[in-house]
């Protein structure tokens, strides 16, 4: 997914879209796009671990998120791929995005998008992946 596909998301989640052409990308808008690559920047790095992308880059010698390239904040780079899993990709970030917008202007909104967001990472962590290894007992068994 790109950008601007979780951009979008996030814009309808709030119903700020443009209500006669459906357009995400207005003057009404402009804010939210300038801060937009910084937010999804913050929570990648926590969702990475999470990703089936996680354990290639990792076998690389690469386990550095892949962070968005936040060049310039007035023409903000929104085709940019964002390198997670896109079921983690829509069901996280657009209700994160959201939350993090809408922080200074409707505080009971965002908590609510937050709520979402809390229960869709509850349910994508629980469903991880985990290992077990076996528990060394150095002076035996009681």
């Amino acid at each position: 997914m790109t950008v601007q596909q979780v951009y979008d998301m996030a814009i309808h989640l709030m119903d700020e879209q443009n209500e006669t052409s459906g357009e995400t990308r207005t003057v009404d808008t402009q804010e939210y796009q300038f801060r937009t690559i910084s937010i999804l920047n913050t929570v990648i790095p926590e969702l990475y671990p999470y990703s089936s992308n996680f354990g290639k880059e990792q076998s690389e010698g690469r386990p550095i998120p892949p962070l968005l390239k936040a060049d310039s904040y007035r023409s903000p780079d929104f085709k940019q791929e964002i390198g997670l899993d896109e079921a983690i990709t829509a069901a996280l970030l657009p209700p994160y995005l959201a939350a993090q917008l809408l922080s200074a202007e409707n505080d009971a909104l965002a908590q609510w998008f937050m709520n979402l967001y809390r229960t869709a990472y509850y349910r994508v962590t629980a469903q991880g992946t985990g290992r077990f290894e076996k528990i060394p007992t150095p002076y035996g068994l009681f």
